[in-house]
């Protein structure tokens, strides 16, 4: 029987004031099953901007009762803006050892959904003008 990886995940944007966590995930799931849900909007995911995206870090728990708890410790503890639920209006007054996040290196696969998404937004947008063709 293959042994369950708990992943913690952070997801990163861009901005002109630099980088910032913008979503923070748990997944038992294989990691590039889980973000591509984030990114093309399956059921039961949140919709990230795959477009804004400047890195993604991950670490993995011991166990999966480890994972739950670090995924709410680390939503209180930075409070990213697409993480709208479990979020404390108090501050923490305790602090958990940290986990060795590593960045996720998949430059292939995340240029490839790149591509997957802006020809899917251009379609929409020539769609949206009345600039693609329809077929009677």
């Amino acid at each position: 029987m293959a042994k369950h990886k708990y992943v913690i995940y952070k997801i990163f944007y861009d901005s002109p004031d630099g980088e910032f966590i913008a979503y923070l995930g748990r997944t038992k799931q294989p990691i590039n099953a889980r973000l591509n849900g984030h990114f093309f909007q399956k059921p039961m995911h949140k919709l990230i901007d795959m477009l804004q995206v400047s890195h993604i870090e991950v670490a993995e728990c011991k166990t999966e009762a480890d994972m739950f708890l670090y995924e709410i410790y680390y939503i209180n503890r930075y409070k990213p803006m697409l993480n709208r639920d479990d979020k404390s209006k108090e501050d923490l007054t305790i602090n958990l050892p940290e986990l060795d996040f590593q960045i996720l290196h998949n430059e292939s696969l995340m240029n490839k959904w790149r591509e997957k998404i802006s020809r899917r937004n251009e379609f929409a947008k020539n769609y949206q003008s009345g600039d693609c063709l329809v077929w009677d």
